[in-house]
């Protein structure tokens, strides 16, 4: 007679579980979206039926499914159909040549007056032959008869003639908030759109983009799964991309959980008609939830904008803006996500924070400061953080694709201890990094890891590696202290019964890898919600 009957079971693993009672088992019982048992071969073929998936790994590392807490999926489905001119999905493009021809090569088939989008990848001036993008002159002479722009990451496009003209984008157009229109010397638009609010006027416009991003985000959430992740926190910018994931999850069609970072502020939510709904923090299901707001100080660090003490940074939101925003959703009990490149930028998130905490103190709103690991994060900076127990996230992925711009961009100096994960993991801070991909790079929430195990970049340079963590301690990073940060602690993040089955089935053991072969270490089966979502 069958103890308890498992929809599915995981036998053969070296299963590490992440869980401080049991950290190591043999296998895992499944029964539908929830794991039933834990524990040897011989206890868990208890629990199998005639009906009963059977999944023998042969030995295989079996851990948690991996998280990744910070990524813009929805933002890269508008982008299907796009010319593709990313180096970092494309190591064949290496020139602005190879970028002009293939532009050329669309507009050639492209009816007069029809958008061109070319999606390149952010910083990639840096890496072309040329060292610089194309020009709008150079883009006119390839698509003279089209609205193109070429977008590099989310903080610079560069423009054509025809754009701006259907555009009537003149040298009198205003630059709109917290975004820039580069202009030459004699105040003409150069074509070049810098932030996010200047660039939306680009992407609002493009007739090209995919009306329905809706099989843009499920084909992309499948690639996340691939890699092993089946948790995502994903940045929203506007109701229909709320809408689209709310009709996955309701047709059964998110390979991925998701969290919902809705951006309030350069967006089209509203916050205050955000808050007065009444939506509390962790509205939703198992599948897709509310996971706070987005906010962002500065610019990006790969559009060069951000704000260093010292340097000519983005000031995106004034401080007595940012301080009415934070302290609104802080009294509502909404976790706030605050984008800060600059040491300037992450000062003025605490203040506004520590302004928020002093007027209602709430010890386990877990308010994050996104980008806050990477660069200058001080001494009295993690101080004032862990005073007020803010979160700061790292993105060892940016060492990896963008490290070698850090020191000509923001100087050797303060490009010292980046990615401080060590030290932020010594003083007690829960340690947890996102992507910010996939506009730019595939989630690889493994790949990650191995950068911060290794500290090396896609050209082969090691950063700060007094700062480097094991891969063990990455894998408890994207699991369950993951889950902590996702609020998830009594849902996820670890294997024990009673927790959702969320699981990675590794199909090399990483304590037999070199450094570098971490960085492709591959996965054998997906499991999201006790439904396998990949397998090799």
């Amino acid at each position: 007679m069958y103890k308890n009957i498992a929809t599915k079971v995981i036998l053969n693993g070296n299963v590490l579980t992440m869980a401080d009672d049991m950290p190591k088992a043999e296998a895992v019982a499944i029964n539908g979206t929830k794991i039933i048992a834990v524990g040897s071969n011989e206890e868990i073929k208890n629990y199998i039926s005639p009906e009963t998936e059977v999944l023998d790994v042969d030995g295989r590392v079996v851990i948690p499914g991996l998280a990744d807490i910070h990524v813009h999926v929805a933002m890269d489905a508008a982008n299907v159909g796009s010319v593709e001119i990313r180096d970092f999905y494309d190591p064949s493009v290496t020139s602005v040549k190879v970028i002009l021809d293939r532009i050329k090569e669309r507009a050639d088939k492209t009816p007069a007056g029809e958008w061109i989008h070319a999606h390149g990848a952010p910083m990639q001036d840096g890496r072309l032959e040329e060292r610089r993008f194309p020009t709008k002159e150079e883009l006119d002479e390839v698509a003279p008869n089209n609205p193109c722009y070429a977008s590099f990451g989310a903080h610079i496009a560069i423009a054509n003639s025809c754009l701006l003209k259907t555009l009537g984008i003149t040298r009198d157009t205003p630059n709109p908030h917290a975004g820039l229109i580069v202009r030459d010397e004699a105040g003409e638009p150069t074509g070049e759109f810098q932030e996010r609010p200047a660039m939306r006027i680009l992407e609002l416009a493009d007739e090209s983009k995919p009306k329905n991003i809706e099989d843009g985000i499920e084909k992309l959430l499948y690639e996340v799964a691939s890699r092993g992740t089946t948790v995502v926190h994903e940045n929203i910018y506007g109701p229909d991309e709320v809408l689209a994931y709310q009709n996955l999850c309701d047709q059964g069609r998110l390979p991925v959980r998701v969290h919902l970072k809705l951006r309030v502020i350069e967006s089209d939510l509203d916050l205050n008609s955000f808050l007065e709904v009444g939506i509390r923090q962790k509205f939703g299901n198992d599948m897709l939830k509310i996971g706070g707001v987005k906010m962002s100080i500065d610019g990006g660090f790969t559009g060069r904008q951000g704000a260093f003490k010292g340097m000519n940074g983005l000031i995106r939101i004034s401080q007595e803006r940012l301080n009415d925003a934070v302290e609104k959703c802080h009294l509502k009990g909404i976790r706030c996500h605050i984008h800060a490149i600059g040491d300037e930028a992450v000062d003025m998130a605490l203040t506004a924070l520590e302004k928020a905490q002093e007027k209602l103190f709430l010890p386990d709103i877990r308010h994050r400061i996104e980008h806050a690991g990477n660069w200058l994060f001080t001494k009295d900076l993690r101080d004032r953080a862990k005073k007020i127990g803010v979160i700061p996230v790292s993105n060892p992925c940016f060492l990896y694709f963008v490290g070698d711009s850090a020191d000509d961009y923001i100087g050797k100096e303060r490009n010292e201890h980046c990615y401080c994960l060590r030290t932020l993991k010594d003083e007690g801070f829960t340690i947890a990094f996102g992507s910010d991909a996939t506009v730019y790079y595939p989630v690889d929430v493994i790949r990650d890891i191995a950068a911060a195990v290794t500290r090396k970049s896609i050209g082969g340079n090691i950063y700060s590696p007094e700062e480097a963590i094991t891969f063990h301690e990455g894998l408890v990073a994207q699991t369950k202290e993951a889950a902590w940060v996702g609020f998830e602690e009594n849902l996820a993040g670890t294997l024990e019964p009673g927790k959702i089955a969320d699981i990675c089935v590794l199909d090399k053991d990483p304590d037999q890898c070199t450094p570098d072969e971490l960085f492709t270490l591959p996965v054998k089966y997906t499991i999201c919600a006790g439904k396998i979502t990949h397998k090799a």
